[in-house]
């Protein structure tokens, strides 16, 4: 738990404070919803004080508006560190926090990381009422009319808070399916008022405990909905309510340029911001300039330096440092904003969700055609009560009121993910990434740590082990290659003190190495055996000092003078130390793991038995990553692959499922899956959280379609044990969504 803010003084227990929306006293105490925004804690009296959000300022705080005097232009938005500046609005100063004692901020923090206690109110009367017909309708000694009209008021309350519910909520079905409940409630009671005789009461007794299906199974999805909402509105309010907004004109690199305060819903895409040490980061977007230790999301317990050129998501915590941010999204763009409004329009959602919603739309009129069909057959076969027979089975529809109920596994995997800096792009991407079968690991930089560092310079011929480190450093100095082992061969030359000398025509073939032209004349080739073979030169002389180098899972990089080998680098990019218990993680959840690597077989193979993994893909160029990830994706029904955009964006492209490493936030950030770290454990969890969401909305789609299928056949085929079939079929349904739901808390 963080610590709190040192500017909260403490107070007397039973301090009131105006509510941060409409001004009403709350006790700091016992106020029923409390939000941190911008590190401080706001106070709302009700649940629509606390959607509104902050109050409108007042006049004077309207007089002291700071308003931005010049707007900024747009750039070329596909430049990483060009981004549209886009239009500032005038900016709003905050109101100032209330003081609160050290106890509230414990209740606001204890608030903040759970969602708001359910309402008892509806299931109360609703299970009251069906109770207290079920009592009164078994007294005995009161005459008939007086036993009748005590059932009948139960019943009555029943119904009106099934109507309630009905009307409450006209979403996903949940109205039609409602109405349709409470008219088989409804129907049942009349039928009852109609009869004569001892089997009245009975009847109005079973209408009283059918009225209480709809309104708890219309209480369950909205508590459901409420608390998905809630922990999902826990990112969203991490965000600070102001930002520093770099003045137009001042564009640069500048650490210190003059800013003006904004509001951060007024910011937009390409405006840039300075956040010091102690601030929250308001949009996502990449470092422009400065240096900084960041708490890289919202919970983050480590801190991560973060450099020009690195992404940053919205939340993030500069611990240490000063960041210059330039926005690729802002204000309900971001992030964490994204994924809470998907909980209050999910119109495009996971495959599973958009079934539920078809199912839910299409079920009552099913059910009502049963029901039609079960009086028809009661007035003219079976002789029986045609009403109290509808009623039963019409009294089932509101359990296939499963949409959020279905919707509520992916809601939680998306918070799990977010708690580990993991954003996926939507709750369809969830779905997405449970159905890969195959999930292939970028090599370098992904397996490996991506600091390649020179270890070993074989000569194989006449010229020293200088001479050919001078030459081969040169020849990738001229090609001026971005590939991290040309990093290494020029680190390792300088470190060794080496003079390098000028070469001519400088080639760069992404993936294989470089060819160039030595001043005196001969051609030089520096990179994989499969380019030398291609130049024309035989790597046999090399082979057993590749075996050896390419055992110990190092690179060897063959360099060629004048159409031999004259020497062999061997380059080490250590394994990364996390990477043994993701590939884990992925083979427990059943995905198959492959390799894809650009280096040498034996080093793959080497490295691939250190992971435990068999499917290797060793000497794959750049272009060629997107067919072999295709072919993937063809024999193992989907694909998803881990990479760097930098280095794998060919791969990545071609995935069904892309997940980025440390790219949350920055604008190659619209895969299905950005992280905000380069924690290999972490794309195995959005993998396996995703599948494990699938598994629960399967299972809680089938028990719902179930459950009403068993209730329907009973008390249509049983009508005396009708109200027994509905009864059972809810307790069965909402029980067992419950337990699966709840199995996400006891299996994170």
């Amino acid at each position: 738990m963080e610590p709190f803010p040192p500017d909260a003084p403490a107070s007397t227990a039973s301090e009131r404070v105006p509510c941060a929306s409409c001004g009403a006293p709350v006790d700091v105490l016992r106020a029923p919803f409390v939000a941190v925004i911008n590190e401080r804690y706001r106070f709302y009296c009700s649940r629509p004080c606390r959607e509104r959000g902050r109050p409108t300022p007042s006049p004077a705080a309207r007089e002291e508006r700071l308003t931005l005097t010049a707007r900024p232009s747009l750039l070329d938005a596909t430049d990483m560190l060009g981004l549209a500046r886009a239009s500032l609005p005038p900016a709003a100063l905050a109101p100032p926090a209330p003081p609160v004692d050290p106890r509230a901020a414990e209740l606001a923090r204890a608030t903040a990381l759970s969602p708001p206690p359910p309402d008892p109110t509806t299931p109360a009367l609703a299970v009251g009422a069906a109770c207290l017909g079920a009592l009164l309708g078994s007294l005995e000694g009161l005459p008939h009319l007086a036993q009748l009209a005590l059932v009948a008021v139960p019943a009555v309350v029943g119904l009106t808070v099934a109507g309630r519910e009905a009307f409450r909520s006209p979403r996903d079905g949940d109205l039609l399916g409602g109405i349709v409940g409470w008219a088989g409630a409804l129907l049942a009671l009349s039928g009852a008022l109609r009869a004569t005789g001892g089997g009245s009461v009975a009847a109005v007794r079973d209408a009283a405990v059918l009225a209480a299906i709809g309104p708890l199974t219309a209480w369950a999805a909205r508590m459901r909905r409420a608390a998905g909402q809630a922990r999902m509105e826990v990112f969203r309010d991490a965000l600070p309510a102001e930002a520093r907004a770099v003045r137009r004109g001042h564009e640069g690199f500048a650490i210190d340029p003059p800013t003006d305060t904004a509001d951060t819903a007024s910011l937009r895409a390409g405006v840039e911001v300075i956040v010091g040490a102690g601030e929250v980061i308001p949009v996502d977007g990449v470092t422009r300039a400065g240096e900084a230790e960041v708490r890289l999301w919202p919970g983050a317990r480590e801190s991560r330096q973060r450099v020009p050129g690195d992404a940053v998501l919205a939340g993030a915590r500069v611990v240490k440092g000063t960041l210059r941010v330039l926005a690729t999204r802002a204000g309900d763009a971001v992030a964490w904003a994204r994924l809470a409004r998907w909980m209050t329009a999910p119109r495009e959602g996971p495959h599973t969700v958009r079934l539920a919603r078809r199912l839910v739309l299409l079920a009552p009129a099913g059910v009502a055609a049963t029901a039609l069909a079960m009086a028809l057959l009661h007035v003219f076969v079976l002789g029986g009560d045609p009403a109290r027979a509808a009623g039963c089975v019409l009294a089932l529809a509101p359990l296939v009121r499963m949409v959020t109920a279905v919707q509520a596994p992916f809601v939680e995997a998306l918070v799990e993910a977010a708690r580990r800096g993991i954003v996926f792009r939507d709750a369809a991407s969830v779905e997405e990434a449970a159905r890969v079968g195959t999930v292939a690991l970028c090599f370098r930089g992904t397996v490996t740590v991506g600091r390649p560092e020179l270890t070993e310079v074989v000569s194989l011929g006449s010229r020293s082990e200088r001479e050919v480190l001078a030459l081969a450093a040169a020849a990738e100095e001229a090609a001026a290659s971005e590939d991290p082992l040309a990093s290494a061969i020029l680190r390792g030359a300088m470190s060794r003190g080496l003079r390098l000398e000028g070469v001519r025509r400088p080639v760069v073939l992404p993936g294989q190495g470089v060819t160039a032209v030595s001043a005196s004349g001969d051609a030089v080739v520096v990179g994989q055996r499969r380019l030398l073979l291609a130049e024309g030169v035989s790597v046999a002389p090399a082979e057993d000092v590749l075996l050896g180098i390419e055992a110990a899972g190092r690179t060897a990089v063959l360099v060629a003078i004048d159409g031999r080998v004259e020497g062999v680098l061997g380059i080490d990019d250590p394994v990364r130390a996390e990477a043994r218990s993701a590939v884990q993680a992925l083979i427990d959840a059943g995905f198959e793991v492959a390799l894809i690597a650009g280096t040498g077989r034996a080093t793959v193979e080497a490295i691939g038995a250190m992971l435990d993994v068999s499917n290797l893909r060793p000497e794959v160029s750049p272009e060629e990553r997107a067919g072999v990830v295709r072919a993937l994706s063809e024999v193992g029904g989907g694909a998803a692959v881990v990479g760097r955009p930098r280095w794998d964006g060919a791969a990545l492209a071609a995935a069904d499922v892309g997940i980025q490493l440390e790219a949350a936030g920055g604008v190659g950030g619209e895969t299905a899956i950005a992280l905000a770290s380069d924690d290999l454990r972490d794309a195995a969890a959005a993998l396996t959280e995703a599948r494990r969401a699938k598994e629960r909305a399967t299972a809680v789609l089938a028990m719902g379609v179930a459950g009403t299928v068993a209730g329907v056949f009973v008390a249509a085929a049983l009508p005396s044990w009708g109200v027994l079939a509905v009864v059972a079929a809810t307790v069965a349904t909402l029980g067992g969504e419950a337990l699966v739901l709840r199995a996400r808390m006891g299996g994170a």
